[in-house]
């Protein structure tokens, strides 16, 4: 009987945190099975379309590890595929696996647009001219 009162005491006491908390079991059971209904397609399409929202990122990170090599375009192309798979396992299963890479193609290209875009409007607002690097306080640059 004690043990009774402490449980009806302590849900009295949290019963905020107890319901949120039931919330948050019921959302995410939900959107679980709602997943889980889906078929192939739509989670490919799921799929594809985060993939769009994060092929900017991955170019860029692409850009920064191969910074050095000049014609590197292959193997910034064949690194950010890679990584697309390696990141979205749902997309190996694609049944016309080529149509999907000539898709990722078109969108790098996309997002290589918009990474110049983005480049040349920063350069535009620093006032830089392309033949010394922008520094805000040429003190805190190392001599070599």
């Amino acid at each position: 009987m004690k043990g009774l009162q402490n449980l009806l005491k302590y849900l009295y006491d949290n019963w905020t945190i107890v319901l949120v908390c039931i919330g948050l079991i019921v959302g995410i059971v939900r959107r679980t099975m709602i997943f889980c209904a889906k078929s192939k397609e739509e989670k490919i399409e799921i799929a594809k379309d985060k993939v769009k929202e994060t092929i900017l990122k991955m170019i860029t990170t692409a850009e920064v590890d191969f910074i050095d090599w000049n014609k590197a375009g292959q193997i910034k192309r064949s690194q950010v595929i890679e990584e697309i798979f390696e990141k979205y396992p749902i997309l190996s299963n694609v049944v016309d696996r080529t149509e999907l890479i000539n898709w990722i193609d078109e969108q790098i290209d996309n997002s290589l647009k918009e990474l110049r875009d983005i480049m040349s409007e920063n350069e535009n607002k620093r006032g830089n001219t392309g033949s010394e690097p922008y520094v805000s306080d040429p003190e805190t640059v190392y001599k070599y």
